[in-house]
């Protein structure tokens, strides 16, 4: 078991308050808030174009919200992005791994650009989490989806970041390779990560993840604990669920 990630209890996690984007005439997100604390997970569930990955963009830093703040650890991501961001780690679609790289020098090259000293025995721990020991030697290029998608999550981890966005992470994942993720997710959140994903397979999210949000419309009409939902009308038809339960 890794080191148990530490922070204070106060503030949360996560803290979005009152966020709305645009692209041109066309309103994405409207007024979205949230926050987590320590150790949560939150699947955020909608259809197609609802704003989920722009959401998560924001959140990163990689888009500005046209109105409303984020704080990752307490940390503004717009006026504080470098401390912001040394507490994030994202999956997004793209691996953002070099593929000419082999995997575990992937590992050691953003360890290093994130400054990460005596990585090793870190690196070591990531590779056997995700099951790429035996091909740590193989180059990026050659893996498969799953394997891919694992590496992407140790790059995320290399760095021990508190907070892990994750854009649609079982998207091409075989049922194996999507378990597995699972359990890497929740050995995060065991020790102390909080994690904000995005997804359709709404009955793995439900594994990983205590609190479940619905976009529709530019706007999250649900936001609830899975402890307190029927899941398995929620992950029958989640948008209906939402709609009706407002």
């Amino acid at each position: 078991m890794a080191e148990k990630l530490q922070m204070p209890l106060d503030p949360p996690a996560i803290d979005v308050a009152g966020v709305s984007k645009s692209f041109g005439s066309q309103l994405v997100l409207d007024d979205i808030s949230f926050h987590l604390t320590v150790g949560q997970g939150l699947c955020i569930c909608g259809a197609n174009a609802a704003g989920k990955t722009t959401l998560l963009r924001i959140m990163a830093g990689l888009l500005q919200p046209d109105a409303g703040t984020i704080r990752i650890c307490g940390f503004d991501v717009k006026s504080q992005p470098r401390q912001a961001k040394e507490n994030l780690g994202a999956i997004f679609h793209k691996s953002m791994v070099y593929p000419q790289l082999t995997v575990i020098e992937n590992l050691r090259f953003f360890a290093l650009i994130y400054g990460v000293r005596d990585d090793t025995a870190h690196i070591q721990n990531l590779l056997e989490q995700t099951a790429l020991m035996p091909y740590r030697y193989d180059r990026a290029g050659i893996l498969s989806r799953g394997m891919m998608q694992r590496l992407s999550i140790a790059r995320a981890l290399v760095h021990k970041p508190l907070v892990l966005l994750a854009d649609e992470p079982f998207t091409g994942l075989d049922a194996d390779a999507s378990n597995h993720l699972v359990t890497v997710l929740n050995n995060f959140r065991d020790e102390g990560g909080t994690i904000v994903m995005t997804t359709h397979d709404v009955n793995l999210s439900l594994q990983c993840c205590q609190q479940v949000a619905v976009l529709d419309k530019q706007r999250m009409i649900f936001n609830a604990k899975v402890s307190q939902i029927d899941a398995a009308a929620f992950a029958k038809d989640y948008l209906l669920y939402a709609r009706i339960d407002n």
